[in-house]
């Protein structure tokens, strides 16, 4: 496999002082001096008791963040089947994971060796696919008042999940780059070298609320390389402590929880996307000691939104709300002014303004499908999180990336495609730079291995994944937790 490993590596250390639910604080413990800890550098109290309490831990007190080298913060990996375990951890009491570990290695060499041209036609038939959707719904748009019939609404939606969390999500982790190559050079457009890099191949392969080159670092290495770890960005439970924790109602806290599935994107996504970016950008910079003029958003290793940008321009930090602005104008632009007008312009006023309430719709539709299968993939209470590091590609970074996720139901390309292939959320995050052909052949071996040596293999229906996600989220559940025995 081509290997990317963490550019950033950050572990936090959560005071226990710290003011949340018990069982969404203590990230990182220091119980274990052999532990490599940092000193965290919380958001503070960003959300007034009137707002919306999403990304924020109430009263954590801000310190400087550390930094570190991808050698010293991978430095430590916590034993599998040694010390006592609690009930749901009865598994690893004989678990012998160097033994799964080979099995599951050598399955992932062979499902690269094989990977070849069908792997690309069949990346081709699935970006037909989402096309179809995209400008098949446009088309019906034109004519189609979504108040009346939501169809083209969701087509569209459809094509720009398809886009992201298969064309986009699969390429830019280096799927099909064998195929796409010959030796060092880029032979093909679905090379993650050359696909959605800069603004105009931007707009031709991947326009979305994210900037690719800023999605590439918070997803492709800090949460696939550091999954459920504090220094995971994606960590679910962490990030909703100050909801788990606030004792509002629990109509309000559902409230909150779905105001976020319908904007997530451009809420969350598109703002913490680029913070990475920009602290990866100036880790770079110190360590060749040249000069960087940073971005601050402010919000140390919790979570950046719309509303946490707002909130540093109102204190005179206007960087932030910049930067987020000139990523998120080109898709704005694009799916709310451009295309409505052209519709305006050709067929007329009745045309534009259905076309543009279609992707207002559409929008909406979008956040909701994509947070139904992106956000259960490592969210439970049969779902583990991790208070230590390990090494990429070392046999209990397999092991995590079996037991810190969760697969839907697989097989069959249509299924697939409505699923946006995260279906397969185990295979993916075992080996994530197979193709997606690849992992409709893994799945069922992997599982059938972790069934042999008795790991735990999740897999459940996406709405039963999506309840068990806001459980955690609203504070009713608790993920477990590896280094306690679960």
């Amino acid at each position: 496999h081509e290997l990317s490993e963490p550019t950033v590596a950050r572990m936090v250390s959560v005071s226990m002082k710290a003011p949340v639910m018990p069982q969404a604080a203590s990230l990182s413990s220091a119980r274990s001096p052999t532990r490599a800890v940092a000193a965290v550098k919380p958001a503070k109290a960003a959300l007034r008791s009137s707002s919306l309490a999403l990304p924020v831990r109430s009263g954590a007190v801000r310190t400087k963040r550390a930094t570190f080298s991808p050698s010293a913060s991978l430095a430590v990996e916590a034993p599998a089947g040694q010390g006592k375990y609690n009930e749901t951890g009865k598994w690893r009491e004989n678990f012998d994971l160097k033994a799964w570990a080979n099995e599951v290695r050598e399955l992932g060499y062979e499902l690269a060796r094989n990977q070849n041209e069908e792997d690309v036609k069949h990346l081709k038939k699935i970006l037909l696919w989402s096309n179809m959707c995209y400008f098949g719904g446009l088309a019906l748009a034109a004519v189609t008042n979504p108040l009346l019939n939501p169809i083209p609404a969701f087509l569209i939606s459809m094509g720009v999940v398809a886009r992201w969390t298969m064309i986009g999500h699969h390429v830019c982790h280096g799927g099909y780059n064998k195929q796409q190559s010959e030796g060092s050079e880029v032979t093909g457009r679905f090379h993650r070298r050359l696909f959605a890099r800069g603004p105009l191949r931007r707009m031709v392969d991947w326009l979305d609320w994210m900037l690719p080159e800023a999605w590439d670092v918070e997803h492709n290495h800090l949460h696939h390389y550091q999954l459920g770890e504090s220094a995971d960005p994606d960590l679910l439970e962490r990030n909703m402590a100050a909801l788990r924790a606030s004792n509002a109602p629990m109509w309000q806290k559902y409230a909150q929880c779905y105001f976020l599935m319908a904007t997530w994107k451009f809420f969350y996504y598109a703002p913490n996307t680029l913070k990475e970016l920009f602290y990866k950008r100036k880790v770079e910079a110190e360590k060749k000691g040249v000069e960087y003029k940073n971005v601050d958003f402010e919000t140390g290793d919790m979570p950046s939104t719309l509303v946490t940008v707002m909130e540093c321009a109102a204190k005179g930090n206007r960087a932030p709300l910049v930067e987020v602005m000139k990523v998120l104008a080109p898709y704005a632009i694009m799916q709310f002014m451009i295309i409505p007008g052209a519709f305006y312009a050709l067929f007329g006023a009745t045309a534009g303004t259905f076309v543009l309430a279609n992707m207002v719709l559409a929008e909406i539709f979008t956040n909701i499908h994509a947070f139904f299968i992106i956000a259960p993939n490592h969210v439970g209470e049969d779902v583990y999180r991790f208070e230590t590091t390990t090494k990429p590609r070392s046999d209990e970074f397999y092991l995590r990336a079996v037991i810190g996720s969760a697969n839907y139901r697989t097989g069959g390309d249509v299924n697939d495609f409505l699923q946006g292939w995260l279906n397969y959320q185990i295979e993916h995050h075992m080996y994530p730079d197979l193709s997606m052909l690849s992992y409709q052949k893994a799945a069922p071996r992997v599982r059938e291995i972790c069934e042999r040596h008795g790991v735990p293999y999740v897999q459940e229906n996406v709405f039963e994944r999506v309840r068990k996600t806001l459980d955690v989220m609203v504070g009713k559940k608790t993920m477990l937790v590896y280094e306690r025995g679960d």
